[in-house]
């Protein structure tokens, strides 16, 4: 889960248009979401989503080129049928995520309710509705948790923060095998290109590596290149270069590593 960065006051016009706000009084006077066509899936939409969230799922990261996208309620438009058309309430997800979350939304509080917001006043509810319910679900448009992740050798996501578990385990089932997969062949390849090219130089003298430190620049480089946010799993990225120590057991390697990474990034 990276935090994403949308302008919540740059709505799209489409959500804010005729046709919606008609459906939006028929969901209020039904009191539940009775929109068929599901107004809220518009190319115009997905469209703007895909490029904030550079194509991936707000909460696995995974790339969404190859797989199904889609738009997904933070606040179940089951339950909270008014927010359906809400700017601040539309994420981009992979469907695996969408599915294992569907209506799940479990909150410290009592659930925030239709108040009479008028439809032009449905795009910015989000920060009194947390005030109010307090929930369980990471929204990564709201909040900023890489600080909370814990990744280990085999690259399953922990964390110590109870809301931070609850979206990884409960919500969103982000240890699945898929993702693991994924993400353990990330750190495997980095692995084993860079033990291969220390190994080449494993009957040398210590001074001897040293001096070809150099020659590791290029690999470093190339890893570090892709943490950026338009890369899939990026947090899992950043937390490598920033934690060498859970991923490598050569102490050579890992001193010649955090010496690079420390010259090649800004981690």
């Amino acid at each position: 889960m990276t935090k994403v960065n949308k302008n919540f006051s740059d709505i799209p016009d489409i959500l804010k248009n005729e046709t919606r706000e008609n459906i939006f009084n028929a969901n209020i006077k039904a009191g539940k979401y009775i929109d068929k066509s599901n107004l809220y899936k518009t190319s115009s939409v997905q469209k703007e989503l895909t490029k904030i969230y550079y194509f991936k799922c707000a909460y696995c990261e995974k790339k969404l080129l190859d797989t199904d996208l889609h738009i997904e309620h933070y606040r179940p438009k089951s339950v909270y049928y008014w927010l359906a058309y809400s700017w601040d309430n539309l994420l981009l997800s992979c469907g695996q995520c969408n599915r294992k979350k569907r209506n799940n939304f479990k909150i410290e509080n009592s659930m925030a309710i239709y108040n009479n917001e008028e439809f032009s006043n449905i795009h910015n509810l989000s920060e009194s509705y947390n005030k109010i319910e307090k929930p369980y679900a990471i929204n990564p448009e709201k909040e900023d948790v890489f600080d909370k992740l814990i990744y280990d050798e085999n690259a399953i996501i922990k964390s110590s923060d109870k809301r931070v578990l609850y979206t990884i385990n409960d919500l969103c089932g982000l240890n699945r095998n898929e993702l693991i997969e994924k993400r353990i062949q990330l750190i495997t390849d980095f692995k084993n290109v860079v033990e291969d090219y220390f190994y080449s130089f494993s009957q040398d003298s210590d001074e001897d590596i040293k001096s070809n430190i150099k020659f590791f620049i290029p690999l470093v480089k190339d890893f570090v290149s892709k943490v950026t946010l338009e890369s899939e799993f990026y947090t899992f990225r950043r937390f490598i270069i920033m934690n060498i120590d859970v991923f490598f057991d050569n102490e050579d390697i890992k001193k010649i590593l955090k010496v690079l990474i420390s010259k090649l990034s800004n981690a």
